[in-house]
């Protein structure tokens, strides 16, 4: 058997675990948060968000797509589908515990904009390759010397990290996992959210509420966390169709995370 604990070693595989560790942390705590608005289970909400109740319409009755006639289960299908058949889309907001995302994307092609919670990161993702790049306070939680290694360049994620981006590469993965992994048990009536008809999916167990436009193709229009009030807690899902110029960082401004030499820690007293 070869000894490969010295080779390891030798290649700093510790120090690029916790770059690994640190990097997946500070980028997708956003995406945590979000995903858990629909997905996680937790005590008993209120049936409605309260930005929804502020949204009222008295003069909407019904859906003029039909959908307030359909099942909720059924409803949400119909919505991820009319999702993916755009090709491309944004999702911006702010969740309740203050992570914010502003991301869009493009169907087969990969997806681009920012993540940040304590640490903004820029993000480019593509079926193949994910590139991060932030200020100062990112090469930070990397442990990386930001004055020689990543002042105005992109990390290129390594294959092991790249999982934690993978809900990133793809907006029909990015929208099955945050709107489709559990199922809705109620409508709300037809109500203005903003400024188009739509029908309200309730998910109990996490009291989040899906608007679905009632006119026209049934697209997700907000997702609102319970709690959510002044904008906080509201992910917003517009710019379907649109076109989304995912283009990877130039060649030269790549940095291979797997080769960030470790910050020199500074001297003691």
């Amino acid at each position: 058997m070869l000894d490969t604990e010295p080779t390891l070693k030798r290649r700093g595989l510790p120090h690029m675990q916790l770059v690994v560790r640190r990097l997946a942390a500070a980028g997708s705590a956003a995406l945590v948060t979000i995903a858990l608005t629909a997905c996680s289970s937790g005590p008993e909400h209120p049936a409605v968000s309260p930005l929804a109740q502020i949204s009222v319409d008295e003069g909407l009755t019904e859906a003029p797509n039909g959908i307030d006639e359909m099942a909720p289960a059924d409803v949400l299908q119909q919505s991820l589908a009319a999702m993916r058949a755009t090709g491309s889309y944004r999702v911006t907001g702010t969740t309740v515990s203050g992570n914010t995302i502003d991301i869009a994307f493009k169907d087969g092609v990969g997806s681009v904009g920012t993540v940040g919670s304590e640490t903004t990161v820029q993000l480019v993702s593509t079926p193949g390759a994910v590139y991060v790049t932030g200020d100062e306070s990112l090469a930070a939680s990397v442990g990386a010397d930001v004055g020689t290694t990543l002042a105005g360049k992109w990390l290129l994620i390594s294959p092991e990290a790249a999982a934690s981006f993978a809900i990133f590469s793809d907006g029909s993965t990015f929208a099955t996992a945050v709107l489709g992994a559990d199922d809705p048990e109620g409508l709300t009536a037809v109500r203005e959210v903003d400024g188009q008809p739509a029908v309200g999916l309730l998910f109990p167990e996490t009291g989040g509420t899906l608007w679905v436009a009632a006119a026209g193709e049934p697209l997700p229009l907000r997702l609102e966390e319970t709690g959510a009030s002044a904008g906080a807690g509201v992910i917003t899902f517009s710019d379907y169709g649109t076109e989304v110029a995912v283009t990877p960082p130039a060649e030269d401004a790549v940095v291979d995370i797997t080769k960030i030499p470790a910050a020199t820690p500074a001297p003691t007293p």
